[in-house]
């Protein structure tokens, strides 16, 4: 849900309904947790700024 909110520009609901039928709720909490862990988790950053790479065009 990270990945998707940070590289496209889709909406928390339009997110939400390919994880499943996600409340937006439920992807904006997603979101909000993995942005406080990469500023704690050195390693968690490396990992979704590679990924970030390998995905991005």
């Amino acid at each position: 849900m990270y990945l998707c909110r940070r590289l496209t520009e889709a909406s928390y609901p339009q997110i939400g309904e390919q994880f499943g039928g996600r409340d937006h709720t439920t992807v904006i909490h997603a979101y909000e947790k993995v942005e406080r862990e990469l500023v704690t988790d050195g390693e968690l950053n490396k990992i979704v700024e590679m990924m970030c790479k390998k995905i991005s065009p």
